[in-house]
């Protein structure tokens, strides 16, 4: 074969993510959820969310097949059933001591750590694609210095390692997946993440800017107010249109932020050392769907909450893409061979809902 021949049976071929749910499909399992979960007082949320995940899991199409989810709702009911009961012990212990707090903040702290690694466990390993298993291998330790000990510092060294928080994070929740066995892994530089964080800061300094002027005009256009009255609708109704627009505009770049951050860890995510993610989220069209999915939600009073999540899901996928270095199918068929046995061997029945 010419040097070009194998150049070309080497280069990558782009499998991208879709997603074929509808709004109305899955409202139709949503409401139905909604309603046997509050007839149930809560008791079938944990089959609600097992038909959701699969509703959205097997909508989830890459190279013409979809990804399954195999948990059983009566072991998240288990896990549920555990955690109510030590939120009520929780509270009640506190209703009658507050210096029981001193006990139980050491506990939560140390139980957290288990919680996150057996509800990532837990769902990566009940979820498959074409018959191949997930997997999480972190530990409580790792996931103690991600989630805890990290935020900690980034907090108490007022934000400047909030960045590296995040890398860690990221780190920890992605290089600990497997599929078939073989390794996700990413890796990307300081700077990297610390770039996508200072273009938050200078979009929220510029928005701050402009708000701040806007204000100005507003109130000079009312005229003078010596003292705010509530009961002035001319005063305060602009002033309620300007404060909720600041805060629009405030959540529009903490999601424009987090789809760079999505962009830079899941964009250097390679499996098996050959096939690499590709995601490209246009950051301000993220900020868009976000924002107007909760108004939209808020309008309608939680209906329009169905089609809010399948057109986010859309989008994010359609962003989304697999380059593999080698057929897929001969990867998922090694990887199937290769893969450990799971099924009863699952640890945990916690589900955080921990991601990303």
């Amino acid at each position: 074969m010419s040097g070009e021949g194998q150049q070309a049976a080497a280069a990558p071929r782009t499998y991208p993510f879709t997603f074929e749910g509808t709004g109305r499909e899955f409202f139709g399992i949503w409401i139905v959820n909604l309603a046997l979960t509050v007839v149930t007082l809560g008791i079938y949320s944990a089959w609600a969310t097992v038909r959701t995940r699969r509703y959205f899991r097997g909508n989830t199409m890459l190279a013409g097949h979809g990804f399954d989810y195999h948990a059983s709702p009566a072991r998240i009911l288990i896990g549920r059933t555990i955690a109510v009961t030590l939120l009520i012990g929780y509270n009640v212990s506190v209703a009658f001591s507050p210096y029981a707090l001193l006990v139980w903040i050491p506990v939560f702290l140390l139980v957290m750590p288990w919680l996150i690694v057996s509800s990532l466990r837990f769902n990566a390993r009940n979820t498959s694609y074409r018959n191949v298993r997930f997997n999480f291998t972190g530990k409580t330790w790792g996931a103690a210095k991600a989630y805890i000990l990290w935020p900690a510092l980034g907090i108490f060294t007022g934000g400047l390692l909030m960045p590296l928080a995040r890398r860690v994070r990221d780190y920890f929740y992605i290089n600990h997946h497997t599929f078939g066995g073989r390794h996700f892994e990413t890796e990307f530089t300081g700077w990297q993440i610390y770039s996508r964080f200072l273009i938050g800061l200078a979009l929220g300094i510029g928005y701050m800017v402009a708000a701040s002027i806007a204000f100005g005009a507003v109130f000079a256009a009312i005229g003078p107010h010596p003292k705010p009255n509530p009961n002035d609708v001319a005063f305060m109704a602009p002033l309620f249109v300007m404060v909720a627009l600041v805060e629009i505009g405030f959540i529009g770049i903490g999601i424009a932020v987090m789809a760079m951050i999505y962009n830079l860890a899941l964009g250097h995510t390679v499996l098996d050392g050959r096939h690499r993610l590709r995601c490209r989220l246009n950051p301000f069209v993220l900020a868009w769907i976000v924002i107007t999915n909760m108004i939209l939600t808020l309008v309608t009073i939680g209906i329009y909450y169905p089609w809010a999540q399948v057109r986010y899901t859309r989008y994010f996928l359609k962003r989304l893409a697999l380059e593999a270095t080698s057929d897929l199918d001969e990867f998922t068929s090694e990887a199937f061979g290769t893969q450990s046995a799971v099924g009863e061997e699952i640890a945990g029945f916690f589900d955080l809902g921990i991601g990303l």
